[in-house]
């Protein structure tokens, strides 16, 4: 069960990603979305093991926070490189 919400977690980013790219925002308005769509499953693993880190199994939460969020920025950036390459080739 967590490897399949893992994995829909993954393909929403990079669906997200694609569809913010089309967006006519500012960059920064953008970037905001980007940070409030990618933050907040990583942050339901990782504030756990950051506030009681003298549990036992604090320190494979933190790392499965962090890889869970570098992994859904990467498939975000991902979903926007796609977008932004098939745009231009147009």
């Amino acid at each position: 069960m967590a490897q399949i919400l893992t994995a829909l977690y993954l393909l929403a980013m990079l669906a997200a990603g694609w569809r913010l790219f089309g967006l006519g925002w500012s960059r920064g308005a953008k970037l905001a979305a980007a940070i409030g769509l990618v933050c907040p499953v990583p942050l339901l693993v990782l504030l756990p093991g950051l506030i009681h880190p003298e549990r036992p199994f604090a320190d494979l939460l933190r790392a499965i926070g962090l890889a869970l969020l570098a992994c859904g920025a990467l498939c975000l950036a991902g979903g926007v490189s796609a977008a932004w390459l098939r745009a231009r080739r147009r």
